[in-house]
């Protein structure tokens, strides 16, 4: 059958050419497109946040201060982004410290997870402010390299959070907007960098709804609405979720807006002399955008557009190696998990090597969370959704459980164990990513069979890459509360996995987590970060 094309309304096929498109492409990359750029608005008043660190005062309790905690403890941040005076701020070292490349290796990131192992971090965050004693009511883009906040609307943004969130408040209450450039690693990634971008904004998504600080998270329906706010352009940056933030939980209520009483933002077209001010570092993007794949940019048309409602219509899946389904064989009973410790999730790092020593209660914490078993507040609306995806293992030495693979049930905190193994289950994940250092489980993030993935309209598939990098970044929020160390891995044998997990027809894994014990690394990145405050 001939997929419609998407352009008519049809988009029922959108998904699977896009994941067809991603199957045909070639593995590398091209080598004569250079790093994408930060965005930055360079012409825009610029809010400088504080740093704590040795010697400066502590950051307080209310306003900006718990805003500047609240985005150095989870937005993206990669450390040699970080200026040398801000580092010396946070380490008490001199700002005349050499070139930070020389303290350590390129690929270390900070409370990040793959996808973006890169530093090609896709996601841009705003703040929509309602304004306090310290912070005057706009909107602001997040410079997450300088710690700055650029205003690129200033006023009363209480409307527009309304329109945008489609609902009025009784509460004061400001935002974080989480938008996706989709482009801005299809130099290097092609159409497989339309995925990888949207899980890398899931990653941030997941890390920001775990702060005690955020209220409900909204899935972006309509894109254009943020966008239009955001003064964007669409085409290469969408807006994917807005995370509320109840004023009452940034330090007393109401929170009154500085001086008089600031006009309402417009939440229409701004006309242009109050429209939002130029980026720069987009150039990258716009070359890659005239570059796409068609099949990329009938997705995205899609989504914003809000075809991608319709219901699919019967289109071919490609067909998949069988692979055995699971046994109903009897369950393991999981420990009961702890609670996740806030100061603990803050803290989370990315690990290079990891050591034997993981434990079946650090396992039982790290799916609890990320599968979203007794989810609350704003994790709920990400993990408690019917359409999060499943998580399934692969144990190799983990002390309190039989290696083999397992698939997590969540409602019930339990693992079925499957048949998929050949009945000499150790050492299977080095089946799977050989030269590996393997020292406890590997978790994968599997997108179940019905529908199948080919078969979601477009709008559900951006949800499932969003929700699939949530899920990854919760899972290495709760290692760093349990004491365990993730390895994320965006790049895998999908097919190996399939067989080796022993997945039913139609589901796909997405990415892969390596679970085990931290290794001790010397030198400065043994020190913990200290920042923000305590509960944020």
């Amino acid at each position: 059958m001939t997929v419609p094309d998407p352009v008519d309304g049809t988009t029922g096929g959108v998904a699977a050419r896009y994941l067809a498109a991603v199957a045909a492409q070639d593995v590398a990359a091209p080598p004569d497109h250079p790093a994408p750029q930060g965005k930055r608005y360079r012409y825009a008043p610029r809010w400088p946040l504080r740093w704590p660190g040795p010697g400066a005062p502590p950051l307080g309790p209310t306003g900006a201060d718990r805003l500047s905690a609240l985005l150095l403890g989870y937005a993206p941040r990669r450390l040699e982004l970080i200026t040398n005076t801000a580092f010396a701020a946070m380490r008490g070292w001199p700002s005349t410290l050499p070139d930070l490349s020389r303290l350590l290796p390129a690929w270390f990131t900070t409370r990040r997870a793959v996808p973006s192992g890169g530093a090609f971090h896709p996601a841009e965050l705003y703040v929509v402010w309602a304004g306090t004693a310290d912070l005057p009511p706009g909107v602001y883009h997040h410079d997450a390299a300088h710690h700055t906040l650029e205003l690129l609307r200033p006023g009363d943004p209480a409307a527009a959070l309304d329109h945008l969130l489609g609902a009025a408040a009784s509460e004061p209450r400001h935002a974080l907007v989480v938008a996706c450039r989709v482009v801005k690693n299809a130099g290097k990634y092609r159409a497989f960098g339309y995925q990888l971008a949207m899980m890398d904004s899931g990653v941030l998504l997941g890390q920001l709804a775990g702060s005690p600080l955020a209220g409900r998270v909204h899935l972006a329906s309509d894109p254009k609405v943020g966008e239009t706010l955001l003064g964007l352009d669409g085409d290469m940056e969408t807006v994917v979720a807005v995370v509320e933030l109840p004023a009452a939980r940034l330090g007393g209520t109401p929170l009154a807006a500085p001086g008089p009483a600031a006009a309402p933002l417009s939440i229409t077209e701004p006309p242009s002399t109050i429209a939002p001010p130029a980026p720069s570092g987009l150039d990258g993007d716009r070359r890659n955008l005239a570059e796409a794949d068609p099949a990329v940019t009938a997705l995205h048309r899609a989504i914003r557009t809000g075809a991608g409602t319709a219901p699919p219509v019967d289109v071919p899946v490609p067909p998949r190696d069988s692979a055995p389904v699971p046994a109903a064989g009897s369950p393991v009973a999981l420990p009961t998990p702890a609670a996740p410790s806030r100061a603990a999730t803050a803290h989370r790092a990315s690990a290079n090597d990891l050591a034997p020593g993981l434990t079946v209660g650090q396992l039982a914490g790290i799916l609890a969370y990320a599968g979203g078993h007794r989810a609350a507040g704003a994790l709920a609306e990400l993990t408690g959704h019917p359409r999060h995806p499943d998580l399934w293992c692969l144990v190799d030495r983990v002390d309190g459980l039989a290696p083999g693979a397992y698939r997590y049930d969540r409602e019930r905190h339990l693992l079925w164990p499957s048949t998929a193994h050949d009945g000499a289950p150790a050492r299977l994940a080095d089946r799977l990513n050989a030269g590996m250092s393997r020292a406890g489980a590997s978790l994968f993030v599997v997108a179940g069979g019905d529908p199948p993935v080919g078969r979601l309209d477009p709008v559900a598939l951006r949800d499932l890459y969003l929700r699939t990098g949530a899920a990854v970044q919760l899972a290495a929020l709760a290692a760093g509360t349990v004491g365990a160390a993730t390895r994320p891995m965006g790049g895998f044998d999908a097919v190996a996995a399939t067989a080796l997990l022993g997945l039913p027809a139609g589901a796909v894994p997405l990415l892969h987590l390596l679970l085990g014990a931290p290794r001790p690394r010397a030198g400065a990145l043994a020190v913990a970060f200290t920042e923000g405050s305590a509960d944020a």
